[in-house]
């Protein structure tokens, strides 16, 4: 809403500028009332958990600014392989924070790693202010540039960064009506709806391996991470993992989803280009699903094979590779899917942005309340074999469905 009207910039850098703010109140918090006042997560007494300081503007920066700036910088044929580096970002940053952050409270205090955020988010706000460029070209007006430019280059950077520039733009923008109401005009549509149903339980199942909730207070339930579970708990429930060993264990997925952004880079242009000689020059937009059927498949392999090395005891090296696979598939299919909605809506980025991680935050930080008891007690195989045939459920109802009618709705429900 607000980039709508005042462009990227200003909102990239005074979201990032509170990120800090709020970092830096959770590193001097005196009590856990404090704490939970500046961010909602608790505070890690471990290494294995998404609370880290890393996630937080990982979580505000990209996902904020992410899909209008790639439009706006990259022509049509190069927006999978932008969004597909994109798209990496925000899925890697929640292993990031435990993996470096973790061998870190192993021997410290916690408060250490949102130090660590707070310095690093100060790095990302002198980055925006020193090298961020404003990418939003008023290119329906009839002279894109109707505010004459300042003469001191100086005052020009400073008043572009910190909004001036953009509160006196905003007049030859949407109004703010049409800013405001622009998110309930999109959403009801038939096909982002499917798609993001879909997404919330692909995103949201592997997400909740990883998210964890805990509380500080003695007689307060404690809520861990599924994988932290098995790999910290003692035979004949879990590896024994030492705390090292379960931060370095987050390698995994890290290294697991750079793979899946070198693999859906060359994919999704084999697709686009396919797609394009086929139809004799014309892109038809569903074709961007069609990564998803690999996605899904490794998405069925990686989910399998890692309860089963849980609940089996197999190998480190099974689990290793079902941790893996089953990243590599949500990489695949997060990206195949900000790109269909961007195909579908490409006048509505941060409305289909905003509402994406909607659905994957709803959908990735509720799964964290009941996994850990479900796979406990009845097993990590049959937990994570249900998860992966919920997805592929979803995956026949909606996407054949959306292959075979998304023209027609796209048609029908234009914007």
């Amino acid at each position: 809403m607000l980039m709508r009207r005042f462009g990227r910039l200003p909102i990239l850098f005074w979201s990032q500028v509170l990120a800090v703010g709020w970092l830096v109140g959770c590193t001097f918090a005196p009590n856990l009332n404090t704490f939970t006042g500046q961010w909602r997560p608790k505070p890690c007494s471990c290494g294995s958990a998404d609370n880290m300081a890393l996630y937080s503007h990982a979580l505000l920066e990209r996902i904020l600014c992410g899909l209008y700036i790639v439009t706006d910088l990259f022509p049509f044929h190069l927006q999978a392989r932008k969004l597909n580096i994109w798209t990496m970002g925000f899925i890697i940053s929640p292993f990031l924070s435990p993996f470096m952050m973790g061998f870190i409270v192993a021997r410290i205090s916690w408060r250490w790693t949102y130090g660590i955020g707070s310095i690093y988010g100060v790095f990302v706000v002198c980055m925006i202010a020193f090298f961020g460029q404003e990418t939003m070209y008023d290119r329906k007006l009839p002279n894109p540039r109707p505010i004459p430019r300042p003469e001191s280059a100086l005052r020009y950077r400073i008043e572009t960064l910190i909004g001036i520039t953009g509160s006196r733009m905003s007049k030859y923008r949407d109004t703010w009506r049409t800013a405001v109401f622009s998110i309930l005009n999109v959403v009801w549509r038939p096909h982002l709806l499917m798609i993001l149903l879909f997404e919330a339980a692909v995103f949201g199942f592997s997400i909740g391996i990883n998210t964890r909730t805990e509380s500080l207070r003695a007689d307060a339930p404690v809520y861990k991470t599924t994988n932290a579970v098995f790999l910290g708990s003692p035979p004949p429930l879990g590896y024994g993992f030492s705390q090292f060993g379960i931060a370095g264990g987050y390698a995994t997925p890290i290294v697991a989803v750079l793979i899946g952004e070198v693999l859906g880079r060359y994919f999704n242009d084999w697709v686009m280009n396919f797609s394009i000689r086929r139809n004799s020059g014309v892109f038809i937009a569903e074709n961007r699903l069609w990564t998803c059927y690999i996605g899904t498949v490794l998405y069925i392999i990686g989910f399998v094979v890692l309860g089963a090395s849980f609940q089996k005891h197999l190998s480190v090296g099974a689990l290793v590779m079902g941790w893996g696979i089953a990243e590599v598939a949500v990489m695949i299919n997060t990206t195949a899917i900000y790109a269909y909605c961007n195909d579908c809506f490409p006048r509505m980025q941060g409305e289909i942005s905003g509402l994406i991680n909607l659905a994957r935050t709803l959908g990735g930080f509720s799964v964290a309340y009941f996994q850990v008891p479900w796979a406990t007690k009845h097993g990590a195989l049959q937990t994570f074999g249900v998860e992966a045939a919920i997805v592929v459920a979803l995956f026949f109802l909606i996407v054949p469905a959306l292959q075979w009618k998304g023209a027609v709705l796209r048609e029908r429900f234009s914007m």
